[in-house]
């Protein structure tokens, strides 16, 4: 089936097209949504006025490029090259493991953007927006594309990713979360920056302190709450950065009781993309695997949440958060009332107790099983409990890109 994306100079662009994206960064134009009808002349001509710059269009909402006459070949056609080397092709794929291979990619450019920010933050030098806009262009097309497969690929990280793939991925949540709550164009994308740089501060930290095994002691921790308002005073000096990527830089670990850090501000008084980022923050931070802990199951660390979301979180905030997530959150591998094994790949249209599972082998002899993707919504079958990956020898990453 082709695909109704088309990738045009703005000169050609008419109007009746659907512009869906627009090439390059986004704070580079005028207009606040990423996609939109091209209606009127003023909207053509500010399109126009953008030069050299392309879009992609969408001829399934608007008018496609008038056809091309079809020509006579003037010539044959020239004899065709020689073949290369076959190399071994890639194994098959689902539409699933296609759309975690593309996040996989991301997430490797994602973390060299991340950490080239970190590296001119610490030394003192700008910020280079333009690319961390262009990242956050990019998660937000994965995130529109299929949010299960992004997420699922940031929180796998290891250790020695921690520092740089964390802000990745809860740029990545941020934006997945606005998206359940309504935001859209800049707002949305001004989310993703904000969770992109929300720990830059931490280049003010020492790493001996941020990767102690132990509990901190009181010089220590005054040093760790110290990193909101370092990266504050970063920040303040990009422009680009803009008022949400501040705010929330400084007040994401703020709690709803008045008990967070560094203003100590309670309920309302902490603006609704922070009280988003406490969440995202937390999150991403117990399910990864730190220096000095094993990260938490996302179902243990959602049930986890719950029991702390009075006084810490915003509650109608985290119960959306928990939808977008699910109980069983992608590659959380469970068994069945069938004594069979199974990932959870996307959640359900029903009950989120009943995401859409990979099965993967039949207990007690784990007899492998043909891959198939079952929705326990339409299925008898059910959870009846989760298991370590680890314990039997899974490994979560490849199953999900199968």
């Amino acid at each position: 089936m082709t695909s109704p994306l088309k990738k045009i100079p703005v000169a050609r662009v008419a109007r009746g097209m659907y512009v869906h994206k627009i090439c390059g960064n986004w704070l580079d134009h005028p207009f606040w949504r990423g996609s939109f009808l091209v209606e009127d002349e003023t909207t053509l001509a500010t399109l126009r006025a953008l030069g050299n710059q392309e879009v992609w269009i969408d001829t399934d909402k608007g008018l496609d490029l008038p056809s091309s006459p079809i020509r006579a070949p003037s010539a044959p056609a020239p004899a065709p090259a020689p073949a290369a080397v076959e190399q071994e092709p890639e194994p098959p794929r689902t539409v699933f493991g296609n759309d975690v291979a593309r996040a996989e990619e991301l997430r490797d450019r994602a973390k060299a953007a991340a950490k080239a920010l970190f590296h001119d933050a610490r030394m003192g030098r700008a910020l280079q927006m333009e690319t961390a806009a262009s990242i956050v262009d990019e998660v937000d097309e994965a995130i529109a594309r299929n949010p299960a497969a992004m997420l699922s690929v940031l929180r796998l990280k290891n250790k020695d990713d921690y520092t740089y793939l964390h802000s990745v991925a809860v740029a990545a949540l941020m934006m997945a979360l606005g998206r359940r709550l309504g935001y859209e164009g800049v707002a949305l994308k001004e989310l993703g920056l904000a969770g992109l740089l929300h720990d830059i501060g931490k280049v003010g930290v020492p790493d001996a302190v941020l990767n102690k095994p132990g509990k901190l002691n009181p010089l220590e921790l005054t040093s760790v709450r110290q990193h909101p308002q370092i990266g504050w005073d970063i920040l303040r000096r990009e422009v680009a950065a803009g008022p949400v990527a501040l705010d929330v830089c400084l007040h994401h670990h703020e709690k709803t009781d008045g008990s967070g850090y560094p203003e100590k501000l309670a309920g309302n008084s902490i603006s609704r993309a922070a009280r988003m980022g406490a969440i995202c923050d937390v999150y991403d931070a117990i399910t990864s695997d730190r220096p000095y802990k094993r990260g938490w199951e996302p179902a243990e660390a959602i049930r986890r949440m719950a029991e702390w979301q009075d006084g810490h979180f915003d509650r109608d905030i985290f119960h959306t958060f928990v939808k977008l997530i699910g109980i069983y959150p992608t590659g959380t591998l469970v068994r069945l009332a069938s004594d069979r094994l199974a990932v959870v790949l996307v959640q359900g249209e029903g009950s989120s107790l009943k995401p859409v599972v990979r099965l993967i082998c039949a207990l007690p002899d784990r007899e492998p099983l043909e891959p198939e993707t079952l929705d326990l919504h339409e299925s008898d079958d059910r959870i009846v409990e989760i298991e370590d990956p680890v314990a039997w020898g899974i490994h979560i990453p490849r199953v999900l890109r199968e």
